[in-house]
């Protein structure tokens, strides 16, 4: 649908209302099919059971709170420097959030980025992808680690845009080596979740997470030298952190159910 552009626009025009519109609408209704299909792939790879095909779509409402607790909190713990310069700039206040629902509403980039984008790329590369793989006998290591080079490499076509507006070729080459790498090991992260704690809803909470906040930006500690030292700590100790954490934390039994 985002193949019909208004005069005023073009399908390169990414950032065009009209565009982001009728491509919000294009891919919530190629997600519904790609969910359907898997799940009448698995219907007839595996056993006719519903809730076993809803538990391996990460579906199942019983891991959901869990998972988004998890994800949460590992989420917080990896961008913990981030976090720090946020709430310097006064990014991180009340009257911020309260801001989000309004401009959800008024400003389409904002549903984007913030709500369908997240979503819809984690029902398919999480639900619909890892059930897949994971069905077809591909070990867990494959699925975690391979997978997301697909997710990454699905974000590559926005060099085409960046190309079409004239941009040098070496600021869009870099920039899309950058964005494959942050991508793809975001997917690591989103995938590990989805294994680990068998929702899906997990790796939403942790996309959306990450789209707010973006990429880190090291340099900001520069900016503020009485913190600095102490904002580089909190980058080191929030990689750290979520290293250490994530395995006790995805294990079953803890927060997620066995």
């Amino acid at each position: 649908m985002a193949l019909f552009p208004t005069p005023l626009a073009t399908i390169h025009d990414r950032d065009h209302p009209h565009i982001m519109k009728q491509r919000m609408r294009g891919v919530t209704l190629a997600t519904l099919v790609s969910l359907a299909a898997t799940s009448i792939v698995l219907w007839h790879w595996q056993s006719p059971d519903v809730r076993q095909i809803v538990s391996q779509l990460g579906l199942d409402p019983r891991t959901a709170v869990p998972s988004v607790v998890v994800a949460l909190v590992l989420m917080c713990v990896l961008f913990l420097g981030p976090l720090i310069t946020s709430h310097l700039e006064g990014g991180c206040g009340w009257d911020v959030l309260k801001r989000v629902p309004s401009s959800l509403w008024n400003q389409p980039i904002y549903l984007r980025n913030y709500v369908v984008g997240p979503i819809t790329e984690e029902l398919v590369f999480r639900s619909c992808v890892v059930a897949l793989w994971s069905a077809s006998s591909l070990s867990m290591t494959m699925c975690v680690f391979v997978s997301p080079v697909i997710f990454g490499v699905a974000h590559v076509h926005r060099a085409v845009s960046l190309y079409v507006k004239g941009d040098a070729l070496g600021r869009i080459l870099l920039s899309t080596l950058l964005q494959l790498l942050y991508t793809t090991v975001f997917g690591w992260i989103a995938a590990g979740l989805f294994v680990r704690t068998r929702s899906v809803m997990g790796p939403i909470v942790a996309h959306i997470f990450c789209n707010l906040q973006g990429l880190p930006d090291f340099a900001k500690a520069s900016q503020y030298p009485s913190y600095k030292y102490f904002i580089w700590l909190a980058f080191v100790v929030g990689l750290v952190g979520f290293l250490v954490l994530f395995e006790p934390m995805t294990r079953p039994g803890v927060f997620v159910p066995e």
